[in-house]
């Protein structure tokens, strides 16, 4: 979809192909942007930003009545500026960390006054855990400015921002952390964290990993990345007996590995596909390539190019 503010045709259009359609109101001088973000087909973000004026977004008593289902849910969390949703009567702003339920059966309107921007992803009810699928009585603590729904609104805001420059495997990667970060914001606070929210923080970590391999991964930017200490940092990946720096340049090895027998990277030198994996040394990618697959990087080309290999998948 284009980035370009949309005409008033355009946002019609655009709020009846909804997956919950919608009626639109722009007010006189508002210029209004939605960017869309496929990630795979349960998961998609939507990026609404509004400049100047007023707006509205509203699911009506009509449109909802003439529901035939529900399959598809959306969650919207405030990035900036000032943005209300109306849901039972009452209006609630929507600040950073927050976040608010549109389902296709039930009525509410989103209005904003100036500048603001909103983040929305839109989900399968399927893919939830089936405690989780009957989401009506647990949305009602994310409307609560919580630590787990800042880092929701947080994460959210990076993934609408960078996903067009990942690859279709580690968007759908990005998709499951975003959803696993949503189902550790709806689990009950009455639940253990070590058996509630840990193997979910352990995904979205592990997730966030394998997308960013280019970029510093070392253990204080991804605790502080991730609204988590160090230490818990640590003891997080002891759940799957292995640290935060061994993990990173397993999944950087695997993903040289499978550079080396693409053949669409198949002129790139050693050292492009080295810095293309997250290594800024050459010769440690080398070494620790040789270390983890008993070959050097060239001999695994020059053998994957005389007997195609299966690619790894991360772990």
């Amino acid at each position: 979809m284009s980035s370009d503010y949309l005409t008033s045709a355009e946002m019609d259009q655009l709020a009846c192909d909804c997956f919950i359609p919608t009626v639109v109101h722009a007010g006189n001088g508002c210029r209004v942007r939605c960017t869309e973000q496929v990630l795979s087909e349960s998961v998609g973000l939507m990026r609404v930003s509004t400049l100047g004026g007023s707006f509205r977004v509203v699911r009506t008593q009509r449109l909802a009545a003439k529901s035939t289902g529900d399959e598809m849910l959306g969650i919207s969390v405030g990035i900036s500026g000032n943005s209300r949703v109306r849901q039972d009567g009452q209006f609630a702003a929507l600040s950073l960390g927050d976040a608010v339920l549109y389902q296709a059966h039930s009525v509410w309107e989103l209005a904003t006054e100036g500048d603001s921007e909103t983040q929305l992803i839109k989900f399968s009810r399927d893919i939830l855990p089936p405690g989780l699928r009957e989401i009506d009585e647990s949305i009602p603590r994310l409307r609560v400015h919580s630590a787990a729904t800042k880092l929701l609104a947080h994460y959210l805001d990076q993934l609408d921002r960078s996903a067009a420059d990942l690859t279709a495997v580690q968007r759908a990667d990005a998709g499951q952390a975003a959803i696993a970060l949503l189902v550790m914001a709806l689990r009950s606070p009455d639940v253990a964290a070590p058996d509630g929210a840990d193997p979910v923080l352990l995904d979205v970590v592990k997730a966030y990993v394998r997308a960013h391999l280019c970029e510093p991964l070392g253990a204080e930017e991804l605790a502080r990345r991730h609204h988590i200490s160090v230490r818990q940092l640590y003891r997080l990946f002891e759940r799957i007996d292995t640290t935060p720096g061994v993990y990173v340049r397993t999944q950087r090895l695997l993903a040289a590995r499978n550079l080396l027998v693409d053949t669409k990277y198949i002129g790139l030198s050693i050292g492009r596909v080295a810095a293309m994996a997250g290594f800024a040394n050459v010769r440690t990618f080398n070494r620790a390539f040789h270390q983890e697959f008993g070959a050097t990087a060239g001999d695994w080309r020059q053998q994957a190019n005389r007997t195609p290999a299966p690619s790894l998948s991360p772990a």
